[in-house]
């Protein structure tokens, strides 16, 4: 399970990397606090994260994590959580058969219901019409 985990942080720092130098900006000219959190919210988008959690983890302020990744991403923290959150649920529902109530489930979200209301805030469909329409069963 820790060779799981440590593979799938590994991936999200080559992600993060190769999206940062696409943008023009290498990664180095970022905060170092701020791809620390990126790569702990991408390994553990399975948890229930919240911005108190994500500060414990690494040990910073609650309040000076929140700032300095409003000043550099432009979103607050735990908006960006959430939109990455409904990044992966899109890719659940188009690439896997999972119900919609193990997907909520397994990207630590109350409730199916929860999560179909964020999905459909987000994307403006609701589950069953993302599916529909993207996934390969389709």
């Amino acid at each position: 399970m820790q060779l799981a985990r440590d593979a799938e942080f590994q991936y999200a720092a080559m992600v993060h990397e190769l999206k940062e130098q696409q943008k023009g900006k290498p990664a180095r000219e970022k905060n170092p606090h701020i791809r620390r959190c990126k790569n702990y919210i991408y390994s553990h988008l399975h948890d229930k994260l919240t911005v108190q959690s994500l500060a414990a983890a690494l040990d910073i302020n609650a309040n000076y994590l929140s700032e300095l990744f409003r000043k550099y991403e432009g979103i607050s923290l735990s908006r960006y959580i959430l939109h990455e959150k409904i990044e992966r649920a899109k890719n659940l529902l188009t690439y896997s058969e999972y119900s919609y109530i193990e997907i909520a489930a397994y990207l630590g979200f109350s409730s199916q219901s929860h999560l179909g209301a964020q999905f459909k805030s987000i994307t403006g469909c609701t589950l069953r019409q993302y599916r529909n329409k993207y996934g390969v069963n389709s």
